[in-house]
């Protein structure tokens, strides 16, 4: 039936950006809008409630089939392996991440940032070891660099994807002015 195209990254990465963007082409969503857009994310979440379960029931999956699903990191651990896969894997400076989250939280954490970030560390490291260990494909997409180098970003997307898409179809998605909270 085809591969499931996975957007996976940590939180506040810019996972709901690659999902807009995949809006954009030829592959389906997954998600149910079950999370309604706010301020931290104006364009929408883009998730799927049954991928919160993941740990216990990932059946969801067998649905996300020829489609593309965000499942934040750590959670592609519990990926049901008979399936086939390529994922997105959103990148940004963890500083940035942290900082977007304390912002979206609207609580200052700067007293447990370096535990935050040995925690989201853990995860991206689990997360890859992961993957090479499944043979599962993944290309990174670093935040930053799609926001000032899109043209590059969008045409390595597509090329990694197989996909039919015009790199100036899908970049309406990309919106300078929501990257917030950088470095």
């Amino acid at each position: 039936m085809g591969n499931v195209t996975i957007v996976t990254g940590l939180p506040r990465s810019g996972t709901s950006l690659m999902m807009q963007i995949m809006e954009r082409t030829s592959l389906p969503i997954l998600s149910d809008g079950h999370r309604e857009k706010d301020i931290n994310n104006p364009e929408g979440y883009y998730e799927l409630e049954a991928v919160k379960g993941i740990v216990k029931n990932n059946s969801f999956l067998k649905d996300a089939e020829g489609k593309v699903v965000k499942i934040v990191t750590p959670l592609p651990l519990f990926l049901d392996k008979t399936l086939s896969y390529r994922v997105l894997f959103m990148r940004r400076d963890i500083e940035e991440i942290l900082r977007s989250q304390e912002k979206m939280l609207d609580k200052d954490q700067s007293s447990e940032r370096e535990k935050f970030k040995t925690i989201y560390e853990l995860h991206l490291k689990k997360t890859y070891t992961f993957f090479e260990t499944y043979k599962i494909p993944f290309v990174d997409v670093w935040y930053k660099e799609l926001i000032n180098n899109t043209e590059v970003e969008l045409n390595k997307i597509i090329d990694f994807l197989e996909i039919d898409a015009n790199w100036q179809d899908i970049a309406s998605a990309v919106n300078p002015s929501l990257y917030r909270n950088r470095n």
